[in-house]
């Protein structure tokens, strides 16, 4: 069976993204001034050429001045041609920059036209009401896809504001990006009169605990009402899209009248009757802001702060890629409403116990670099663990630090758990596409920070990454 290749897609999300933004600030030529928009950049995977798909909405109803129109915003995409490319160098840092090619996307006009035909029938009331899916009516595939599309901020706050129950579910191995997004759209909805829990099954990292404010019940607690009894609830998972990384907690998932997916990881698999997924968002908490915002709920300091962690850690303190200018304004709106810098950097950065520098000094001693040192590949096996008295979650920034050694463009970090899995975390620096890496081993995350859990041997997957990254860093 051939394996996929995601590079090609992972690039061309990034470089939409980036045109994206230059619309809005940087291209300045007065054929933009209308709402022209990229709707898809298809990439080849080697990231040789880039395909810019472009619509414009709103132009002259007349078709000669629509079309003079569309030739006038392709002129001005030639002129900005070289401006784009270089802002893509900057910022992907590619081995080589993509030659970019703008089309325009005719899809939505030939929604529009199919529109027009549909209102030109003469369809009885009758007919409508027979096309509306029954709700314990099994749907067809088609209909799961069509049902499964991504939703707006304003739709799911609208179908918040319906629920009387909502359960919020974090990913394995919380971080402050899923615990923090999970905590604060808690608490808002708690403030609109709703019973709301984060559900968790494993002990929350002591340097994110603080944000908890009385949300998180064990699952233990929460079956019997929710499982056995039958009472009706709203599910939705913060930060991660797929129910494999809610361990046994996706029963109690899967069971909700209705399952909601909150995220910002481009792998993603909308899996959930609602999905409300933006990968271009910084941090799932950063998608947690404008939904409650939409909701009308006034965030207090304890919201401000959850969401804040959120960003915080999924952003390494605002130094990643992922930061955006949006990023920055939502951090200064919580800074007024309450949030101290200091203090959330003190809980989460500094009030760590020496056990972590035990570990972190072992696991040093294992490191390997490969391809003349653009690549590092370290691990941690349980011996390691219980030698050096630390805990599974005093991991968290291992593959950070491995990367942030001079010349290293991408880092490896294996570590065997008490289940006999190996997880494995990765982070790159500026081209190379950690995602594609993890995706080889049923893993997924962001092209810059991503992981997978396997059910191989750690000292098998250590040879076998070693190897993937000899071959493929230059």
């Amino acid at each position: 069976m051939t394996r996929r290749n995601y590079r090609g897609g992972r690039i061309g999300e990034e470089i939409k993204r980036i045109i994206s933004e230059m619309l809005l600030r940087e291209l300045k030529d007065p054929a933009f001034s209308g709402f022209v928009s990229v709707t898809d950049v298809r990439a080849a995977d080697d990231g040789s050429y880039a395909t810019v798909y472009i619509t414009m909405l709103g132009s002259d109803p007349n078709a000669e001045t629509a079309a003079e129109e569309r030739k006038e915003v392709m002129r001005a995409f030639e002129r900005a041609k070289g401006l784009i490319r270089r802002e893509i160098g900057a910022r992907i840092q590619l081995r080589r920059t993509p030659e970019l090619r703008f089309l325009f996307d005719t899809s939505s006009e030939y929604g529009r036209h199919i529109e027009e035909l549909i209102g030109s029938l003469d369809i009885s009331d009758a007919s409508e009401e027979s096309n509306e899916i029954p709700e314990d009516e099994p749907l067809a595939e088609t209909d799961v896809d069509e049902r499964r599309k991504n939703i707006a901020v304003p739709d799911l706050a609208e179908i918040l504001t319906k629920a009387d129950v909502v359960l919020l579910f974090t990913h394995e191995n919380m971080d402050g990006d899923t615990l923090g997004s999970a905590v604060a759209l808690c608490l808002a909805l708690r403030s609109l009169g709703k019973e709301s829990f984060a559900v968790v099954d494993e002990k929350i990292p002591d340097n994110i605990l603080f944000i908890e404010n009385g949300c998180v019940r064990e699952i233990s607690e929460l079956e019997t009402t929710f499982l056995s009894e039958k009472t009706p609830y709203l599910a939705i998972m913060s930060d991660v899209g797929e129910t494999e990384r809610l361990g046994r907690r996706a029963s109690l998932f899967r069971n909700a009248e209705k399952t909601v997916c909150i995220d910002h990881h481009v792998s993603s698999k909308a899996v959930c009757d609602y999905n409300l997924i933006d990968a271009k968002a910084a941090a799932s908490a950063e998608i947690v802001f404008e939904l409650i915002e939409a909701l009308g709920v006034p965030a207090d300091a304890r919201i401000a702060e959850a969401i804040y962690v959120g960003l915080v850690t999924d952003t390494g303190r605002f130094q990643y890629a992922n930061t955006t200018e949006k990023t920055h304004l939502i951090a200064a709106t919580l800074l007024r409403r309450g949030v101290s810098p200091a203090k959330v950097s003190v809980e989460i950065y500094q009030n760590f116990r020496p056990e972590k520098l035990y570990l972190e000094n072992a696991v040093m001693g294992t490191f390997r670099t490969v391809a003349n040192g653009k690549g590092v590949v370290a691990y941690m096996t349980r011996e390691m663990l219980a030698q050096t008295g630390a805990m599974d979650e005093e991991t968290e920034g291992i593959a950070e630090k491995l990367r942030a050694i001079r010349g290293v463009e991408v880092s490896v970090f294996l570590r065997e758990t008490d289940d006999g899995k190996t997880k494995g975390s990765m982070r790159a620096k500026s081209y190379y596409d950690a995602a594609a890496l993890a995706e080889r081993f049923g893993g997924g995350g962001h092209i810059r920070a991503a992981g997978f859990s396997s059910e191989r041997p750690l000292a098998e997957l250590t040879a076998e990454i070693t190897r993937i990254l000899s071959d493929t860093l230059r």
